[in-house]
């Protein structure tokens, strides 16, 4: 068990210096294209009429630009709260497993044996089937889904011999159900990403604002050119960021299987 987490830890750090790398090229291409651009325009020379046109730019650039930020921490915020759910699902369908494990140890035979290898292959087909095909957004498969309905099936056939075993069922019952709940909210998380609607808006607002950036002048070429590679550099890096973070189970969230990791050591 160390081991495997020893060499899951290397090879998250590994895809994180990937991901880092990836958007420091994207945001230096960005920023050399954008300030290459402004030296240009600034080369050019400036226009007589030159704070004319900082004021009718700038009041265009600040309704674009500002709803432009709007638009990226409204969708940032949106996918951070979507991998928080994430987050808190996966370790509610855990905790729910080892319960449920629990509840169908209290339930006579064959019922108790039923659950309990169906609990173990559920969990196994999480890790090492469900995950990567999560972590890659792909479709999950039902085979995990399958052995839940064995569990409902071995819980409604159990006859109660007495009101505490009852009450064992129930309870069997309702950490089935929270299983259910959480793992339909874990899949649907893992197909989770913006509409192409809302790429094109963050993309064309990208594209707009830089490029009324561009049209500013003022008394520095240096100063300028500055201001609009950070400013193309910051855009492209929140556009990296959204991108990255869109799958839960991705490269940049990267939320893992160690809940179910642990419990399966408890399973009996």
């Amino acid at each position: 068990m160390p081991g495997r987490i020893a060499i899951r830890l290397a090879d998250s750090m590994k895809e994180l210096w990937n991901m880092l790398w990836e958007a420091l090229l994207w945001v230096t291409l960005v920023a050399g294209i954008a300030g290459a651009c402004a030296y240009g325009l600034r080369r050019r020379g400036k226009s007589r009429d030159g704070e004319s046109v900082n004021e009718s730019v700038g009041q265009v650039f600040t309704l674009v630009a500002g709803l432009q930020v709007v638009l990226a921490s409204f969708l940032l915020i949106g996918v951070l709260d979507t991998n928080a759910a994430a987050e808190k699902a996966v370790a509610e369908e855990a905790d729910r497993l080892l319960a449920l494990q629990w509840a169908g140890d209290s339930l006579p035979e064959p019922a108790r044996s039923t659950i309990s290898a169906s609990v173990r292959r559920y969990t196994g087909e999480v890790i090492e089937v469900e995950w990567p095909a999560m972590t890659a957004a792909q479709r999950v498969e039902d085979t995990a889904w399958n052995e839940l309905s064995t569990v409902r099936t071995a819980i409604a056939g159990t006859p109660a011999a007495d009101e505490w075993q009852r009450s064992r069922q129930i309870a069997a019952a309702d950490r089935l159900w929270e299983v259910y709940e959480a793992r339909q909210t874990r899949v649907e998380a893992a197909g989770s990403s913006l509409s192409p609607m809302m790429w094109v808006a963050l993309m064309l607002g990208a594209m707009l604002s830089i490029g009324l950036s561009l049209m500013f002048e003022g008394t520095s070429a240096r100063v300028h050119v500055v201001v609009v590679a950070s400013f193309a550099a910051v855009v492209t890096f929140m556009i990296c960021t959204i991108y990255q973070l869109q799958n839960p189970y991705g490269r940049a969230a990267s939320i893992g299987p160690d809940a179910f990791t642990t419990i399966l050591g408890q399973l009996t």
